[in-house]
C-alpha cells in the first residue's frame, strides 16, 4: 500500500507517502502498524521505534478525537511519520526535505 497523500504542497505534489491504514477499533497495536509499514518500506534497522515515539498516548489521543483532523508526527531513523485520526500511516524522506 503506497500512494501519494492528497496533502499537497503549494506546487500540487505531496512529499508524504501512504504505507499504511491503522484500524484504532481493531485487535492489532498501532506500534505494531508502525513497525510493519516502516519494515516494508526498508527502514529503520539502526533506530527502534520505542526510541522515537511512546506509541500508546499517541494512540489515546488519535483515538480520542474519533477521526477527526488530527495527527501525531515524529521522527525516527531517516524518516518522518506521521499517523492521522482517521487511521493514514504516512512517511516521508526526513533528508529530502527543505531547510
Amino acid at each position: 500500500m503506497n500512494h501519494r497523500s492528497t496533502d499537497a504542497n503549494r506546487n500540487g505534489t505531496s512529499d508524504w507517502d501512504v504505507v499504511a491504514h491503522h484500524d484504532f477499533g481493531g485487535a492489532t497495536e498501532l506500534d505494531a502498524t508502525i513497525v510493519a509499514a516502516l519494515e516494508a518500506e526498508g527502514c529503520c534497522d539502526d533506530s527502534p521505534l520505542y526510541a522515537a515515539v511512546d506509541t500508546e498516548p499517541a494512540e489515546r489521543f488519535l483515538r480520542s478525537v474519533d477521526g477527526d483532523d488530527a495527527s501525531i508526527v515524529f521522527s525516527v531513523s531517516e524518516w518522518t511519520v506521521r499517523v492521522s485520526a482517521d487511521g493514514t500511516v504516512e512517511v516521508r524522506d526526513a533528508a529530502a526535505l527543505p531547510g
